[in-house]
């Protein structure tokens, strides 16, 4: 059978219906594969088309964890009719227009998008003002299989990771400080594979138990890098069953890196400025595993997305579609996992102590402004701020005849009493 391939088909985006005509298409050339930038598929787009996903379930359902299809649900559901809608009217030409819910899945790149940008917009005002630094921490291939089948053990990585912080700091300035992180969990890497490691925003320094700041620009990055290697190993060992083989593994680990385990911190990570702080965090440590914008082709069978490695380099990458879905949702935690954690002086029970070095912030009441009116949709035909109306935890079923859903009602009264 000669191969196809896709050429002027794919060149602009298409609906889903008309996948079926190119099932038996591949893809182009890696060279070529520019082509499909900017495709108007979506993580949601794949697992929903052609029934993806009901299919790998069928075939998985014994390996699939409760949560994993608990946000694929979600995810599949997001901005749908069983996740509600908010209603709003224009006061001046009587048009309105209904804003269907987003999902909060994991899964989802649009709601993890959302989130992510909150999330950093908030932070901003919840740090010390004080310098700040970026760091990564890694953990070894030979590791990964074992944290992958015991997720438990996460929750050790990153408590290991402020005990380092903590004991190289107080090596480096003499005395017992406190230092502050905040440490985001990544269990991806940017080709999709398992790959456990730590972002850390860290404190340049710490606070001693009179509550002052010692400031320490220059931390020891080699002491950090074994120390971080015997706190999580430790770590390990313990948390790990008793057995001939984990304890091999783990003097293996001791043995085979004798420098430490890599940490990663370059002079460019340094935060002097919290009005920074959200742009930068949005950018490397929130986000979700993959962004709709780097699935760059789908042919109904294959996935090709693209990504940039550590030297800048970039690189595409074809998945089947049971391999990309299996790639997705092996990152899913389990419940209730917090893959943010604020350690040291950032937990609450340290904070209150140093809050002279947070941000002043004027106390005030709440209004309902401040609850997201000024976000509320303008009339498409007037350009007037339209007005909330109601909230639907369904989207509203048919009324009558006479009322259908997407119709202009012109007795509200009567629907809310209905």
């Amino acid at each position: 059978m000669e191969e196809v391939v896709v050429t002027s088909v794919i060149l602009f985006p298409f609906p889903l219906f008309c996948l079926s005509a190119i099932q038996e298409a591949v893809l182009t050339p890696p060279e070529q594969i520019g082509w499909f930038y900017r495709s108007e598929f979506s993580v949601k787009d794949i697992f929903t088309d052609n029934h993806n996903w009901d299919r790998y379930y069928y075939h998985h359902r014994r390996e699939i964890r409760p949560v994993e299809r608990e946000e694929v649900e979600k995810m599949m559901s997001c901005k749908g009719t069983d996740r509600g809608c908010y209603v709003y009217q224009c006061p001046k030409c009587g048009e309105y227009r209904d804003i269907s819910l987003g999902c909060n899945s994991r899964l989802c790149s649009d709601c993890g998008k959302r989130y992510t940008d909150q999330w950093a917009k908030r932070l901003s005002s919840r740090m010390f003002d004080v310098p700040h630094r970026h760091a990564v921490m890694t953990l070894p291939d030979k590791l990964r299989g074992v944290l992958k089948e015991d997720r438990g053990l996460w929750k050790v990585v990153m408590d290991s990771a402020i005990q380092a912080l903590n004991d190289t700091l107080s090596h480096a300035l003499r005395k017992d400080v406190l230092a502050g992180a905040i440490v985001v969990l990544h269990p991806f890497g940017r080709n999709l594979g398992f790959n456990l490691h730590i972002h850390l925003l860290i404190t340049e320094g710490g606070f001693d138990k009179s509550g002052k700041f010692i400031h320490k620009k220059y931390i020891p990055y080699k002491a950090l890098r074994r120390t971080w290697q015997y706190q999580v190993l430790t770590n390990l060992k313990k948390a790990l069953p008793g057995t001939k083989e984990n304890a091999m593994l783990i003097n293996r680990m001791f043995k085979d890196y004798p420098e430490g385990f890599y940490v990663h911190a370059p002079e460019e990570s340094r935060i002097m400025s919290l009005h920074k702080i959200s742009r930068y965090v949005a950018r490397y440590v929130r986000h979700p595993a993959i962004a709709n914008s780097r699935i760059c082709g789908y042919n109904g069978r294959e996935v090709t997305f693209w990504y940039v490695d550590q030297e800048d380099v970039k690189h595409y990458e074809t998945m089947g579609v049971d391999e990309f879905i299996s790639a997705i949702i092996q990152h899913v935690p389990e419940r209730q996992f917090k893959m943010i954690r604020y350690y040291g002086s950032y937990c609450r029970k340290w904070k209150s102590r140093y809050k002279r070095y947070l941000p002043h912030s004027s106390i005030r009441q709440y209004e309902l402004a401040d609850f997201g009116n000024n976000k509320w949709p303008r009339c498409p035909k007037c350009g007037t701020q339209m007005e909330f109306v109601m909230f639907f935890k369904k989207d509203p079923p048919l009324l009558s005849e006479k009322w259908g859903f997407g119709t202009k009602l012109d007795d509200w009264n009567y629907l809310c009493a209905t």
